[in-house]
């Protein structure tokens, strides 16, 4: 959540990621009682399934495959000007961006492993450092915005005058805080739960309440349209979480309105008054966006490499290559704003059916879950379904 902040534009902090984790995970076998993590078979299945298509695009091909592989034409045609137009050639267009993809792949297989390897205190402990990383993002957030555009604590683009954290792109900052509001109060549950736990309903109520509050506005802060649009999904997953403690009284009731108006008369006060705001709102104008003439780039580059796919990680070099001449500019488009169609232009249908089965596998995973809860877990599952939604939502459009 420090560390990863920048992707690929950024490979230093990237590269440390990566190397930590693997140090994370030879320590573990060290001095661990195993040399794996202990997890269930269908753990394995996921991390087989994250790491399967880039591992196997980089696998060189005899020169008849890769020849009648679609949208190879111009690779061939160049190769024949070296007399190399007969080697052997892997599925990927671009064999080093592939590497780093599944470079990129093995921190969170890592991560997956190591979390599905904990016990319920272990994932509770787990879920409290994402709450606590993502109200270290909310502080730093705010000296960025005290600072201006050019403050110390921005750690990427320093001319950014949005709440970013540790990361460099706001939308991603967006969904920290938003995954951070619904690990709180799973926090926050998980520790009532323990003993002693005889604070009141109506305290624990308050602290959680106060957060998503808090939470709520650096999301706003952010400046990401789709972020803030998520705002109701964040929000479901905490009331879900908190809803044992829920006594709607006449009293509990009338003071939800009060807040609520209070909230939104201090909301329209600093939007008149708050150049910050201000400069936030201004973002909520969709007269110039451009992400449909990407998505329509990005539909014509997936066609002339479907049904196979680019590779992985191949979607900068792709795309340059099917941009429109009309639609040029100084700026270097590095994704699709589409994970789905970036996933289609560098995977192909192969890429959306491991998509397929992986949400099949988790949506299963979360309702035999809820159905049958081990004791104590409901709030970390709730939180997992939530954080899930999030992501798969926010990257429809990102």
């Amino acid at each position: 959540m420090i560390l990863g902040g920048g992707g690929s534009p950024s490979p230093y902090p990237e590269m440390a990621l990566q190397v930590l984790s693997l140090m994370l995970l030879a320590g573990s076998a060290l001095i661990g009682p195993r040399p794996v993590p202990a997890v269930v078979p269908v753990v394995w299945w996921l991390v087989g399934l994250l790491l399967v298509l880039p591992v196997v695009q980089l696998v060189p091909m005899p020169p008849a495959w890769w020849h009648a592989l679609p949208g190879r034409e111009v690779e061939r045609a160049a190769l024949a000007l070296v007399g190399a137009e007969n080697s052997w050639r892997p599925w990927t267009v671009s064999p080093s961006r592939t590497l780093a993809s599944v470079l990129a792949l093995i921190t969170p297989a890592i991560v997956l492993l190591m979390t599905a390897s904990l016990d319920r205190p272990g994932r509770s402990m787990v879920t409290g450092m994402i709450a606590g990383c993502a109200v270290l993002a909310l502080l730093v957030g705010a000296g960025q915005l005290a600072g201006g555009q050019g403050g110390a604590l921005r750690f990427y683009d320093p001319d950014v005058g949005y709440l970013n954290g540790f990361q460099a792109n706001h939308n991603s900052a967006a969904d920290v805080l938003l995954i951070g509001m619904v690990a709180f109060a799973a926090a926050a549950r998980d520790w009532t739960a323990r003993p002693p736990g005889r604070s009141r309903p109506g305290f624990r109520l308050a602290v959680v309440g106060v957060a998503t509050l808090v939470f709520s506005l650096g999301v706003v802060l952010t400046a990401s349209r789709a972020g803030t649009a998520l705002l109701p999904v964040a929000l479901a997953g905490v009331l879900a979480i908190v809803w044992p403690w829920m006594r709607l009284t006449r009293a509990v009731r009338v003071g939800g309105v009060i807040a609520a108006l209070l909230a939104i008369a201090a909301g329209l006060y600093l939007w008149q008054h708050n150049a910050v705001i201000g400069k936030v709102l201004s973002r909520y104008n969709f007269e110039h966006e451009f992400r449909p003439q990407l998505w329509t780039d990005a539909v014509y580059a997936a066609r002339q490499y479907f049904p196979f796919g680019a590779g992985m990680g191949t979607f900068v070099p792709v795309f340059l290559a099917a941009e429109r001449l009309e639609v040029v500019d100084l700026t270097r488009p590095n994704r699709a704003h589409s994970d789905g169609l970036e996933l289609l232009i560098e995977g192909g249908v192969f890429g959306l059916a491991i998509l397929g089965i992986i949400v099949v596998i988790l949506v299963r995973m979360l309702v035999q879950g809820l159905k049958n809860p081990p004791a104590g877990s409901v709030a970390q599952i709730l939180f997992a379904g939530a954080t899930l939604c999030i992501i798969a939502l926010h990257s429809q459009v990102d």
